[in-house]
């Protein structure tokens, strides 16, 4: 029995993300219709991985996704204080931290994109917010 599902969401690992992430795929109606992967800081190891194993590890997942599960769209999701990159400490302001993330996930797109030019990949955002909840922003991209 085929078992596909539309979409793959690859996330960051921080425990801040999932409940805000729940109610985002809540409303996006992705519940039953989503495959999820949670590495530490979300794209990263597609552009900058600590060992190349990294990156393959991460691309190992999108085939399965892809072959077993069908799917035709991924999301793309960082994080704003993500530890994996250094957290907001890194970065000067919000707004440089925000830009930061943004043109992360647009150059993973690419590297994904050049793999398989035939699925949509969208760009999610969240925002650490100062009691530790998270606020998604969907990016243009």
């Amino acid at each position: 029995m085929a078992h596909n599902c539309k979409n793959l969401i690859i996330h960051c690992i921080d425990f801040r993300l999932i409940s805000s992430l729940n109610e985002y795929s809540e409303r996006e109606n992705l519940v039953g219709d989503c495959d999820i992967l949670s590495v530490a800081g979300g794209v990263k190891s597609l552009l900058s991985p600590k060992r190349i194993s990294d990156k393959d590890f991460l691309f190992e997942q999108i085939e399965i996704s892809v072959k077993l599960h069908k799917i035709e769209r991924i999301i793309l999701s960082n994080h704003t204080d993500c530890g994996a990159y250094g957290g907001s400490a890194k970065f000067d302001s919000l707004e440089e931290e925000r830009k930061f993330h943004i043109q992360e996930m647009k150059e993973a797109k690419k590297v994904i994109s050049e793999v398989y030019p035939n699925l949509k990949i969208d760009l999610l955002l969240g925002k650490i917010m100062p009691l530790g909840e998270a606020e998604f922003e969907e990016i243009e991209s």
